[in-house]
């Protein structure tokens, strides 16, 4: 079958609403939450820039550089912040849309299988970035003036993506061996190294269980190295390892030892969810609530004492339906614990029971999700405000589509 070559269709409107955006950031700055229309999405900048701080400390401790991800904000001022404070310009995109708003950046890396429609497009932006690279388990010659980075994926235990370790099916390791070599003598890319992402990471329930997960992690990327280097002659020279749970447990683990043997032979980590955190990242027992930056500002639309119940106007379209170990698909942060018990499309429940007294028709509550990354992806812009205050000191525009 002929592949089509398609284009990013967005990339043009978004280059023509830039006015219109800057005028709506004019009319947003300076107000306070209960002044605008909700349900909105809320980031404190303090918080992200203390997160991405400490994730700098893995490149000044223990000499591994960092690739920040952008997939959780998907804009242009949060990926400035991450750079910053981990100390790095490497980045790494979930979408060729992200990769046209990051392409300041020297350094890309689209973190998902290129598939083939897209090839086009991806020669076209390599010619504007320092260095850009992709994933990939298919080969498509072009003449280009400089080569793309290859990345091969591999399957360190989570399973969603990635070629694995020395298959029992021969024909499917002779294939995996000759895309390696295939690679290695490309005239149009080359064989950067391996990227390991241990997504089910996210199972952990302490920093110990985190710990675990990154040595194994870090294990396979080495065990990968060498059955290329052994089984194909191909020469791996960097190793990239990486998810929020086992990259923040380099910084929060008290075990330095285990750490920087964990890390032997491993040249990058990346993560994303690090820089906004959630339930999800609470749930590991490597933040706490005081670490998230994010929440979903909603009003109080209704309350039932009979049933102990709140309602709001934010429902799955403002948090998603993604779950968390600890329930329900966000929680009021404070110590009465109140938790969004149910959404819908355009309704949240909170079960507020005795403490719903203390809620009023038309309230503000402000509810931490479960997972950042698919929260901040219901929302068209994020409302910026600093040090836990609610007045908006910025307004972030982050990029749609694929």
């Amino acid at each position: 079958m002929t592949t089509i070559s398609t284009t990013t269709p967005l990339w043009p409107f978004y280059s023509a609403v830039a006015e219109q955006q800057k005028q709506l950031r004019q009319d947003i700055i300076g107000k306070r939450l209960h002044e605008l229309r909700t349900p909105t999405l809320v980031i404190d900048r303090t918080i992200v820039k203390r997160n991405c701080e400490r994730l700098g400390r893995i490149k000044t401790e223990h000499n591994v550089n960092v690739r920040v991800h952008v997939k959780s904000h998907k804009a242009v001022e949060a990926t400035a912040i991450q750079l910053e404070g981990a100390k790095t310009d490497a980045i790494v995109v979930s979408t060729m849309a992200e990769a046209h708003l990051m392409a300041s950046s020297p350094l890309i890396l689209l973190g998902f299988p290129i598939t083939p429609d897209k090839f086009t497009e991806v020669f076209e932006l390599a010619e504007r970035v320092q260095t850009f690279q992709i994933f990939i388990d298919y080969h498509k010659t072009r003449s280009l003036q400089k080569k793309i980075g290859v990345f091969i994926k591999i399957n360190c235990g989570y399973g969603r993506a990635g070629v694995p370790l020395d298959p029992s099916d021969t024909v499917e390791k002779e294939s995996i061996l000759e895309l390696a070599k295939r690679l290695a003598t490309s005239n149009c890319a080359t064989l950067h190294g391996l990227y390991a992402h241990a997504g089910h990471s996210y199972k952990a329930r302490s920093p110990d269980e985190a710990l675990t997960f990154l040595e194994n992690e870090c294990q396979s990327a080495r065990d990968f190295q060498a059955y290329f280097e052994k089984e194909a002659q191909v020469a791996i020279p960097h190793l990239s390892i990486g998810a929020t749970p086992t990259v923040q447990v380099i910084v929060h683990h008290q075990d330095h030892a285990r750490i920087r043997k964990a890390l032997q032979g491993i040249t990058e980590v990346h993560a994303g969810a690090y820089s906004l955190l959630d339930r999800q990242q609470i749930a590991t027992g490597l933040c706490t609530e005081q670490d998230v930056a994010i929440s979903v500002a909603c009003r109080v639309a209704s309350r039932y004492p009979d049933r102990g119940t709140t309602l709001i106007d934010g429902g799955a379209l403002a948090f998603s339906k993604d779950t968390a170990p600890q329930g329900g698909f966000g929680i009021l942060p404070s110590s009465k614990q109140i938790v969004l018990q149910s959404v819908s499309q355009e309704h949240g429940i909170l079960a507020s029971g005795p403490h719903g007294q203390d809620m009023h028709v038309g309230d503000i509550v402000r509810i931490l999700p479960n997972h950042c990354c698919l929260a901040s992806a219901c929302h068209l812009y994020y409302l910026i405000v600093e040090n836990g205050d609610d007045q908006v000191v910025d307004v972030w525009f982050p990029v749609r589509g694929w």
